[in-house]
């Protein structure tokens, strides 16, 4: 009994260890793809793989915690518009939903080099609410010009086309961290921006400074004995002062590939910061007017996911199933 023990904790020990070598060989894939698409200057640091791979693994897990979080799959096609009341919500009408995959060249693209039967995609388009007055119908009496809030979508977008849905959460998670490096990216470029801006205005202050010191010693020189003035004018030295506290903060070399690695860590680490995704729920009417959470009869419910790259954009999105006859160009 306990050999057979022994020998159960062993292969359990072995099947572990086979396990951790092929989640750090998948890492260590979603590291290079993603380096080389976005950052490959952090090549020059040694060790980068090393360093990111446990940040790789922590937005790894949140990126698909949030694409396994987006509603569907839905059926993206023209028959469904007046069967589905989310796709109704969305697009005006049908020929919307044909123009739409007709113009969509990543997803024809996609059925032309592999034939698939259907493409498993991610649609994102944005929303906007706007205050109308309209008529409603209670019991016998009609009631004109009651506040409603009708709900209007536009630029949609079909992306991330794959074959399965374990393709699609897979490309879609590479695509959410390829979000975080261009986050980085720019994060990095306003850094090296402000960072020049400030050595710019600190040398532009030192000038001031200095111009300001030989005029009150000139002037102290030739009045013999006029009162000393504050040299710095209107607070020059103080702000001297802040400005080298900013860049001490800062640090060197923003932009270099070991900066760039730091930065791309930080993001990694709390990938939240560039972007994000919660669910959202809407209840329409017939006539895509939003009603209340509560108590409304005859209204139908939609489930989606609402996405925000914090600050910059925020769409909202569900997966969808196109078959490839909707697509002519495929």
């Amino acid at each position: 009994m306990r050999n057979k023990s022994l020998r159960d904790r062993w292969a359990s020990y072995r099947r572990a260890k086979t396990n951790e070598r092929l989640r750090k060989a998948v890492l260590g894939e979603v590291i290079e793809r993603l380096v080389q698409e976005s950052l490959p200057s952090i090549r020059r640091v040694g060790g980068y793989r090393k360093q990111l791979l446990a940040p790789i693994e922590n937005a790894f897990a949140y990126m698909e915690k949030l694409v396994g979080a987006i509603p569907g799959p839905v059926s993206l096609t023209a028959g469904a518009w007046d069967k589905d009341p989310l796709i109704h919500a969305l697009f005006v009408g049908p020929h919307e939903i044909r123009s739409i995959l007709e113009d969509s060249s990543e997803v024809n693209d996609f059925f032309r080099k592999t034939g698939a039967a259907a493409a498993r995609v991610l649609l994102t388009t944005t929303q906007k609410e706007r205050a109308v007055f309209g008529t409603t119908i209670e019991g016998e009496i009609i009631r004109r010009d009651v506040p409603k809030t009708a709900l209007e979508f536009y630029d949609h977008r079909v992306v991330a086309p794959a074959a399965t849905g374990e393709e699609s959460l897979r490309e879609l998670v590479h695509r959410g961290l390829t979000v975080v490096a261009t986050h980085t990216l720019e994060t990095i470029t306003e850094a090296h921006s402000l960072r020049e801006e400030l050595i710019s205005q600190r040398q532009l202050l030192g000038v001031k400074l200095k111009i300001k010191e030989v005029q009150d010693h000139g002037m102290r020189g030739f009045m013999a004995g006029g009162r000393r003035t504050d040299p710095g004018g209107s607070g020059t030295p103080q702000l001297l002062a802040e400005i080298d506290q900013l860049l001490q903060e800062m640090g060197p070399n923003v932009a270099s590939p070991e900066g760039i690695l730091r930065e791309m860590k930080a993001v990694l680490n709390n990938p939240g910061s560039a972007l994000t995704g919660k669910p959202l729920r809407l209840c329409l009417d017939g006539m895509g007017y939003r009603l209340n959470d509560e108590g409304n009869e005859g209204g139908s419910w939609i489930d989606l996911a609402e996405l925000e790259v914090p600050g910059r954009v925020k769409r909202v999105g569900v997966l969808a199933t196109i078959p490839a006859g909707e697509c002519p160009r495929a």
